[in-house]
Parts: C-alpha cells; structure tokens; sequence
C-alpha cells in the first residue's frame, strides 16, 4: 500500500491560480502526479459543461481552505496503520496506491487503475462539496474503495460488461455492497454508513421493504435504477440509497456464505440469490 498525499502542492496550486481554478496550473500539478492521469480524468469529466458544472465546485473547494485543511488531517490520520489493518482483515497486504488529490469532479472516491497499478483517487474538490472532510466521512470514503480493490483481487476480476440492464443493475447493486460491507468490517460497525447525512440512514430503514421491492421491480421490467446511485441522483429525495439496500443484501448472504465464497460469486450466482431475497 502506496500512501501519495499532495495537499502540499493543492495549496500550491490554490496560490499560483489567485484562488480561482486555472487549468494551464492544474495540469501541470496532474502531471507531477502521473503523465496519464490528466487524460484520465478529462475523458472521465468530458459529458460535464466544465464551465457550468465543474469550475464552480473547485473554486468553491480553493475558498474553502478550511475544510481542506479538515480532510488533509483527516486523511493523515486515517491512513496511519491503514496497511497492516487491512492485512488483518484479508489475510494480505493490499497492493493499491492510495491519492488525495484534486481533479475535475470526477468523484470523493474513485476506485480505478493508474499506470497498471490498482489505485483510489480521493478528490478533494468533491469531499468539501459533499461536506465529508471529517475523520468518520474520510474513513468511510478510503474503506469503501479498498472494498472495491479487495473484491476485484477475491473475486478474480471477472469481465463484467453487460448488456442486460437487468444484470448489469444487479451486479452494480452486489458491488457496491460488497463495498460497503467491506467498509463496515473496517469499522467495526455494521450500521457504518458514510452517506449517513441528515436521518439517511433512518429514513432507509424505516422504508427498506418498499425500497427493496421497487428496486427488484425495476430490475425485472428492465427499467434504470440510476436513481440509487450517486450524489448527484435520488429517489424520494434520497442519494445512495443503493448503497444501502446492496449493503443489506450482502449482510443477508454473509449470514450462509463466508466473505471469500461472497466475492467469488458470478452474476448468475448473485442474480439467483438477488431474487430470492426478502428485506
């Protein structure tokens, strides 16, 4: 495990640009990052208006140093003895490059490959938008990918494209259960939930029966279920409710099967399982 902290070059950047977001600067801090990761995250952000949905939320991250300096100390602390507690958990030592950064949107948490290394990008420009930048909110963040990373390494990285919007919600649904369950063991909290922001999560369980059968019915009528995933959607005026029900879902599996027997499930498996569950 690679720990790369360049909140020394963010506050850098924030005083070459004046404050105000200027992209001839970012790139050159991107690029003493990794040459490939500029392409990266433009491509990632290319169906985004930059002027309209991006430029406001890092000029507002640059005048919000306080919370910058929130989530720099919240990071250092997190990623202290992050290594060996993993090692404890999995049983070996992740191998992923770990960086606090500044992009162009492209997400608080991003679990992706850089230079064929495995890697999380932590983008702080989305972490203060969000307001996440406490210790809880940063280890919910870095626990959550690292449940990613881990599950791609478990699981054996199958090739998962579907074509099916049925399979392909119900694999989204599995992966980012898995993801959050692995982040609760990290915890040690089964009702850890970093999205948990003004009576989320009592919200989600008091209406889980309803939320569980909308989503199975939208699976099987091949309708989206976008709007359970990510900040930026909702359903019922809630984000990430997704995650919730793809945490509860793997918590009711962890109950017959360990989690390596979890993670090595294919989506034939998980789709049996999926409609066979009752929350």
């Amino acid at each position: 495990m690679n720990i790369i902290d360049t909140y020394p070059e963010i506050v850098a950047l924030i005083v070459r640009s004046g404050g105000q977001f200027d992209k001839a600067e970012w790139k050159e801090y991107i690029g003493s990052i990794s040459h490939s990761l500029t392409e990266k995250l433009e491509q990632d952000s290319g169906d985004y208006d930059f002027d309209k949905e991006i430029a406001p939320v890092l000029n507002m991250a640059f005048a919000k140093t306080g919370q910058l300096k929130q989530t720099h100390e919240a990071f250092v602390e997190v990623t202290a003895g992050l290594a060996e507690k993993t090692a404890a958990l999995f049983g070996f030592a992740l191998p992923v490059d770990i960086i606090l950064y500044v992009g162009l949107c492209n997400g608080a948490g991003w679990a992706t490959a850089l230079d064929s290394k495995r890697t999380i990008l932590l983008g702080m420009e989305k972490i203060v938008e969000l307001d996440w930048c406490s210790r809880e909110d940063m280890q919910g963040l870095i626990y959550h990918e690292l449940g990613h990373i881990w599950h791609d390494i478990a699981g054996g990285e199958p090739a998962v494209d579907f074509e099916n919007p049925r399979e392909k919600s119900v694999w989204q649904l599995f992966r980012e259960g898995v993801a959050m369950h692995v982040e609760q063991l990290l915890c040690g909290d089964e009702m850890a939930y970093h999205q948990n922001k003004h009576g989320w999560l009592d919200w989600c369980t008091r209406n889980r029966t309803q939320l569980w059968a909308e989503y199975q019915r939208r699976t099987e009528q091949g309708e989206s279920t976008q709007p359970f995933f990510g900040d930026w959607c909702s359903y019922q005026g809630h984000s990430d409710v997704g995650y919730y029900l793809g945490c509860e879902f793997v918590k009711a599996l962890a109950k017959k099967y360990s989690l390596q027997e979890i993670a090595a499930m294919g989506i034939d498996c998980v789709t049996e399982q999926f409609l066979l569950c009752r929350l």
